[in-house]
Order: structure tokens, then sequence, then C-alpha cells
């Protein structure tokens, strides 16, 4: 699985950057997000609710003395395409407001090697200014991290590690997630990291007794597509004597 870090990528030509995520290989996330001059967009796209919907979110860069007057009276038009071909069919990407700066395309093609184009514009008192973002699907699959955490001593030196999907991924049962969980007990200097695993739960074993452990859990794609989530909410307990 890929970094869950978003790391940013160097100005390029949107045509560049198709040809390189179609020449990445596996199941890496594809360049999604664009950084410029201060006047420029950065955009970003993931599948948090896959195969459900792709959320894209974007921000602009601050006023300059060349362009005084801040974004946030900006107004946004996002649409989408499949493929290269500038005839397409265009779709919008749904926004709450010509003022939001995020929308939602809400139809995945699933395993496609076409990608989407999406196209985010900005209005302005200064005029217009566009962004092209090439992606595939699967490789910004990124889900959520996963909620309701709990964790039980157990007898034998044991901890029980108890979680649940993420509620926003919409169909566990079909797209199953894979899960890996850290620990790291008080006054320790690094985490210690045991699996995947399949399962909603795991047994930490050889644990020191009457000792704090912080436990965390990150989910990814079965088939490691895209990133993993973000680690959970650490969980805190001390052992028992058991």
């Amino acid at each position: 699985m890929g970094s869950p870090a978003t790391r940013p990528i160097p100005a390029m030509t949107w045509s560049l950057a198709l040809a390189l995520s179609w020449a990445s290989c596996g199941h890496q996330r594809v360049w999604t997000k664009v950084e410029e001059s201060p006047n420029s967009l950065s955009v970003q796209c993931w599948a948090v609710r896959y195969p459900k919907a792709i959320d894209c979110s974007w921000t602009t860069g601050k006023a300059t003395e060349m362009t005084p007057e801040s974004d946030l009276q900006a107004s946004f038009i996002a649409t989408y395409r499949f493929g290269m071909i500038t005839q397409g069919e265009t779709h919008p990407c749904l926004q709450p407001s010509r003022e939001a700066r995020s929308c939602v395309i809400p139809d995945i093609q699933m395993f496609s090697m076409i990608p989407y184009i999406l196209n985010i514009t900005v209005i302005t008192q200064q005029g217009t200014r566009s962004k092209l973002v090439p992606f595939i699907a699967e490789h910004i699959i990124k889900p959520d991290p996963p909620e309701s955490m709990s964790v039980s001593p157990i007898p034998g030196k044991q901890l029980r590690v108890q979680w649940e999907p993420p509620h926003s991924w919409p169909f566990p049962r079909y797209f199953p997630l894979k899960y890996l969980i850290r620990y790291q007990r008080q006054g320790a200097k690094r985490f210690q990291q045991v699996g995947p695993t399949e399962e909603t739960f795991f047994i930490l074993q050889g644990l020191r007794p009457r000792t704090q452990y912080q436990v965390q859990v990150a989910a990814g794609d079965f088939m490691d597509y895209g990133e993993l989530s973000a680690w959970s909410t650490v969980v805190a307990t001390t052992h028992g004597s058991k």
C-alpha cells in the first residue's frame, strides 16, 4: 500500500500528467494534485466512498499585487469527462453551490483504464482560469479510518482490539477492506505494526502486564488499490495483571 501522506506534485501540463498516470505500474495513486504559482489551483480527488462516489476538493492561491482581490469572492464550475477526447460528453461534478470548493462525481466507472478528466474553472472579476486533473478511480481509493475502536484485556498478557469499517465505506461486504494495527507501550519510542487482517478484531499477544498501550488501526482496499487510510483515533488502555 502507498503512504497515507499526500505529497505535493510539481506543476506540469495535464497531458504529461496523463502519460505519467498511464505509465504507473501496480495500483499506486495517480497524479491528482497540482501546485503552481500563488495564483494556481490545488485539486485533490479521493474515492473514500468507493464505488459509490468520488469526492473532489480544491484550494486557490493567495491574493497578490497582480491579483489583489481574494478568491474568496470566486465561483467555480466543475465538470468531468471520460478520456482524452476533447469532444467527449461532459458531466457536472455536483457542487452544493457555485461558491463551494468541493464536488462529487456520483457514478464511478469501475475497473476502467480510461481516465476521468476533471475540469475546475475559477471565475473572478479578473477573469477565469481552469485546471484539468486526470485520474483513474481505483488509483485514488483511500478509505476513511476505522471507527468504534475498543481495546480490552484478556487472560495471557493479551489485548483484544475491535473496530468497525468506516461508515462512509458503503459496501464492505462486496468491497472488503483489510486492516493494519499498530501499538506502542508507554515509554517506547516506536510503534509496532501487525497485520494485515481481514477481520475487524485482532489479539495482541506477549504484552507487559500493568502497562499502558496506545493502539490505532488503519484500513486499505482488499486488493491494494489506492492508499491506506489515516490511522484511527488513538485508544489508550492499561493492560491488567491477568
